[in-house]
Parts: C-alpha cells; sequence; structure tokens
C-alpha cells in the first residue's frame, strides 16, 4: 500500500503508461463497432457488434482477474485490504455506480461519434473536477488555475464547433459521461489519498469490478438483452456464422488493455489527484485526436489544430502556477 510520495520519474512512469493505454482504449473500442461483424457463410446477413455495456463488463470481468493474480501473487492474505460488505457498500458502491454509468455512456457514445470527437467534448472535465473537489471535499484553488481553466477547457471545445462528424445523441453521452467521470475522480481521491493509507490502487479495483460489473450486466439486460451472447453463438439458423472469433479476440484485447488502463489510472489519481488526472487527460485527448485520424482517417480542420495548441497552452499555465491553494508548493513541485 502506498504510504510514501512518489517520486518524479514513478510518477512520469505511470502517466506514460495510462497515456498509452488510454489511448489505444477508444481505438479499440471504436474498431469492435467498425469491424467486428459476424455474417453468415458466403458474407450475407453481417452484423456488428455493438454493444458497449456488454463491452464494459467484460473489461470489468478482466480487471477483477488481473487484480487477483496480483494479490495472490504480491500480497500475503494479512497484508491484504479487507472490506467488510458495509464498507464496500458505503466506500466502493458509489464509486462503481458512477464509474459503470460513465464508462457506458462514453463507450455507447463511439456509436456515434468518432474518439476524436469524444475527446474534444470530454475537454471540460478540469473544470467540472475543481468543482466537485470544491464541492465535495471542500478544496480551495488559486488565481492561475480558474485562469487556466477557459484556456485548457476552451481549446478543445473550439475543435469541436467545426466537427464534420456531429452527432447529437453522442455528444449528449460524451457530455454526460464526462459529468460523471469528474465525479468518480474526486471520490477516487479520497480513497488513493496516501495520507490516509485507506486503500491502494490494485485493492480499489479488486473491489470496484464486481461491483461495476453487476450494474454494467443490469444496464445491458435492459438495454441490449441478449442479443450479445446470441451473436457470439457460432450457429444461427442451423448454419454457421463467421467472425466469432475475431470479436472474441477483439474483446479479449481491450479487456486486457483496460485492466492496465484501470490500475494506471488509480495509481495517476493517487499521484497528481482528481484535477491533476483530468488536466492530464486533456493532454491525452490531443494524442487521441492524432491517433484516431491516424487510424480512421476522419478530417480534421485548422481551427481544431489551433484548439489543441490553445489546450496545451492552459496545461502548461496550470502545470506552472495551478493548483490548490492549501497544498501550493505541492502541487507545483508534481
Amino acid at each position: 500500500m502506498a504510504s510514501q510520495s512518489p517520486s518524479l520519474a514513478q510518477t512520469v512512469l505511470v502517466v506514460g503508461i495510462w497515456f498509452g493505454f488510454n489511448t489505444s482504449m477508444a481505438s479499440l473500442t471504436k474498431w469492435t463497432y467498425v469491424y467486428g461483424q459476424v455474417c453468415d457463410v458466403g458474407g450475407s446477413n453481417c452484423r456488428t457488434f455493438q454493444f458497449p455495456f456488454m463491452m464494459t463488463v467484460v473489461h470489468m470481468l478482466f480487471s477483477w482477474t488481473g487484480c487477483l493474480i496480483v494479490l495472490r501473487t504480491r500480497h500475503s492474505k494479512k497484508d491484504r485490504v479487507q472490506l467488510s460488505f458495509g464498507q464496500q457498500f458505503q466506500k466502493v458502491v458509489p464509486l462503481a455506480l458512477c464509474f459503470a454509468v460513465s464508462v457506458a455512456m462514453g463507450n455507447l457514445s463511439l456509436k456515434y461519434i468518432y474518439p476524436s470527437f469524444g475527446q474534444m467534448l470530454s475537454s471540460v472535465s478540469p473544470l467540472v473536477t475543481v468543482l466537485m473537489a470544491m464541492a465535495i471535499r471542500r478544496t480551495t484553488y488559486n488565481a492561475w488555475t480558474w485562469i487556466s481553466m477557459p484556456v485548457i477547457c476552451g481549446g478543445l471545445l473550439v475543435c469541436s464547433t467545426e466537427e464534420v462528424n456531429f452527432n447529437l445523441h453522442g455528444a449528449t453521452l460524451a457530455i454526460l459521461a464526462t459529468v460523471l467521470r469528474a465525479t468518480k475522480s474526486v471520490m477516487q481521491e479520497k480513497l488513493l489519498d496516501p495520507k490516509a493509507k485507506d486503500m491502494d490502487a490494485v485493492s480499489l479495483l479488486f473491489y470496484l469490478a464486481p461491483w461495476a460489473g453487476l450494474f454494467l450486466v443490469i444496464m445491458s439486460l435492459c438495454y441490449e438483452g441478449l442479443e450479445p451472447l446470441r451473436m457470439l453463438y457460432p450457429w444461427r439458423n442451423n448454419a454457421p456464422t463467421t467472425g466469432v472469433l475475431q470479436i472474441l479476440m477483439l474483446l479479449s484485447f481491450s479487456g486486457v488493455n483496460a485492466c492496465f488502463l484501470n490500475l494506471s489510472g488509480n495509481l495517476v489519481t493517487a499521484y497528481v489527484g482528481a484535477v491533476g488526472l483530468q488536466i492530464l487527460g486533456n493532454l491525452k485527448a490531443c494524442m487521441s485526436i492524432a491517433v484516431s485520424v491516424a487510424i480512421f482517417r476522419n478530417p480534421v480542420t485548422s481551427l481544431q489544430r489551433g484548439g489543441v495548441i490553445m489546450c496545451l497552452f492552459g496545461v502548461w499555465l496550470y502545470s506552472s502556477w495551478g493548483g490548490p491553494t492549501k497544498n501550493k508548493d505541492a502541487a507545483r513541485e508534481t
């Protein structure tokens, strides 16, 4: 369990790993929605696997399994964090519900919009997180924080004004996911506070994944029914189908990616805080825009490129002078 402040090298390494898995997660999800097809023999009557809730259930299953392996191999039973059902219901369940709905909405939005546009809309998350931290944890921030927020958030919002592939349904889902993600980050920061020694990154995900998976199974049954399972059955109408193995491989790749993404996200939250996580998220958004354009060849205008530069300038302002007023020196050092 983390009890000491991480070094700069540890923070840079964890952030770099989180960047990589976060960027690949959105692209893997979109790739599954676009190319994960099950067809009758001969290539006729094809269906695409577009079930975001069930996909996130798979992510939680892989995350729980990965954490179980780590806890059993690297922690003795007496050193593990032990939470009773009541403690889980109080500490973990609200976070799991917020996490499940935010991730599901984010994945669902990718059915209607490209990852690049989703990242643009999520750019308001630093400002929302600051407001949530003030409301939930009573944290106060200095003037430079409020100066940098419009620049950070406005940069990527400028990008969305000329989005060629705009979809109202997808945009609404992406914005709601952003608000819930900001709330989840503040709750997560409190549980992962190294000073409190309440929870470590692996233990939190170990307890979080089953609860989040349960909520997502309910959402999947209500919204998607049994169709995801029927689609993965290799026979339909007494005839074999093709593409099931490809979908299973894509789901496995995204599940492993999600496990490492969730673990690294917990570590980043513990190291730099909820607001720092969202600030880094906007840096990651700039990277994801470039990756999305490279993979899916969706067009990006000159104004959108300028918005990315504006966002990067705002991140520099915050990292240089912004931060909580009570921990100003620590925030600068981080």
